[in-house]
């Protein structure tokens, strides 16, 4: 079997590009891949899949939701679609619902083959707010065969507000995977040293939906029970307004012993995943942005880390609650306080679900994905050929 994929994001390093590396190396094994990416992803995309075939277009995914700004590049790319030599592939698959879908659905309909949608979180719904957008999302769900959000939460919010546009199609959750098992050894994880005062530990870019607003509250009630208590954030964003909004919230809260480390390279990440004692997110929904599965929670499990978290878009999903790890109200900030201190009091209930998130991170690897993946391209040829 023969897929184009369209990629969108290579060029930054986050979560597209992690979700893309994974998915396609672990592809790999069942079906003959074709990136087709922006032309200014070219760098990019040569590094990660050297081996693979690749297709330039002008444009896949804008860096934002405003998209019609960005319009013309998409309408260059659309042009050049219609220019170029045959694929030959048996499937189209947009690893993002809209605008990557966009010009998969113009590449599926101009070799004649189904087109397979990946929906992330936000960019799966928030599209409804824009005539224009809202119109051409709906146009690219109706022609697609199968529809693969990567959570519950997303697939929920696409079937409230895309029931019409996504009726008679696959409609299958695949959660995505990760390498955060291979990182961290089953020993290391199982015995996971616990800090004899607490450390919290927060990963995710500084910006309002993670929810520092809220983490920071909470922890204040730790470190009233815990006067010792550290809490390091990781993430870009420092010297923002946020950021300086955060430093002004943890001034009036009389915090000791914060740290904002910035982006940090991957060694130093599993350093601080060793390190600490307990892994917080307090995720938050803002007017259809949210959290779409919540990958650094299996990172914290795979590092035998109990996670406190927010019962918000596709948290639980990465997040069994009381199992692996306890989930609040996105609000609730005395909830997340109480589960600061209980984890941090209780050892033994925190190295149990540490534990168990590390059993739960070793399923959700991405052999399961690319499994679970071709079994939905199957489907799709077969009904496709019917």
């Amino acid at each position: 079997m023969r897929v184009a994929y369209v990629v969108p994001y290579l060029r930054l390093q986050g979560g597209y590009a992690t979700a893309a590396r994974g998915a396609i190396r672990a592809l790999s094994s069942k079906v003959d891949p074709v990136l087709v990416v922006a032309r200014e992803d070219a760098r990019e995309a040569k590094t990660l899949f050297p081996e693979l075939p690749l297709v330039l277009v002008p444009e896949v995914q804008p860096l934002h939701t405003e998209a019609l700004s960005l319009l013309p590049r998409l309408i260059s790319t659309r042009m050049l679609i219609a220019s170029l030599p045959p694929l030959r592939t048996d499937i189209v698959h947009a690893l993002e619902a809209f605008p990557a879908g966009w010009v998969g659905r113009w590449l599926a309909e101009r070799e004649g083959l189904p087109l397979v949608l990946t929906a992330h979180g936000t960019y799966a719904v928030v599209w409804r707010n824009a005539a224009w957008s809202r119109r051409a999302y709906q146009g690219v769900l109706r022609s697609a065969s199968a529809i693969c959000p990567i959570s519950n939460g997303t697939a929920d919010r696409m079937k409230a507000h895309f029931h019409e546009a996504a009726a008679g199609k696959i409609l299958e959750v695949v959660l995505q995977g990760s390498e955060a098992a291979g990182v961290a050894t089953q020993a290391e994880a199982t015995e996971h040293r616990f800090p004899a005062t607490p450390i919290v530990l927060s990963v995710g870019n500084l910006k309002e939906r993670k929810g520092y607003q809220i983490s920071l509250q909470a922890f204040a009630l730790l470190q009233e029970a815990f006067p010792e208590a550290r809490y390091r954030i990781v993430g870009s964003g420092l010297g923002s307004a946020y950021h300086k909004r955060l430093l002004g919230i943890a001034s009036r809260l009389g915090l000791r012993n914060l740290e904002f480390l910035g982006a940090v390279e991957s060694r130093d990440l599993d350093r601080l995943y060793a390190g600490s004692s307990i892994f917080l997110l307090a995720s938050q929904e803002q007017n259809d942005h949210f959290e779409g599965f919540g990958l650094v929670f299996l990172e914290a499990g795979a590092h035998g880390l109990p996670v406190v978290g927010t019962r918000t878009g596709g948290i639980p999903d990465a997040v069994k609650d009381t199992e692996t790890g306890l989930l609040f109200d996105p609000q609730d900030v005395s909830g997340m306080g109480e589960g600061l201190i209980r984890l941090s009091r209780d050892r033994e209930l925190a190295r149990e679900l540490g534990r168990r998130g590390r059993r739960y991170a070793e399923t959700l690897t991405w052999k399961r994905y690319a499994e679970q993946q071709f079994s939905v391209y199957t489907r799709v040829l077969v009904r496709s050929n019917s």
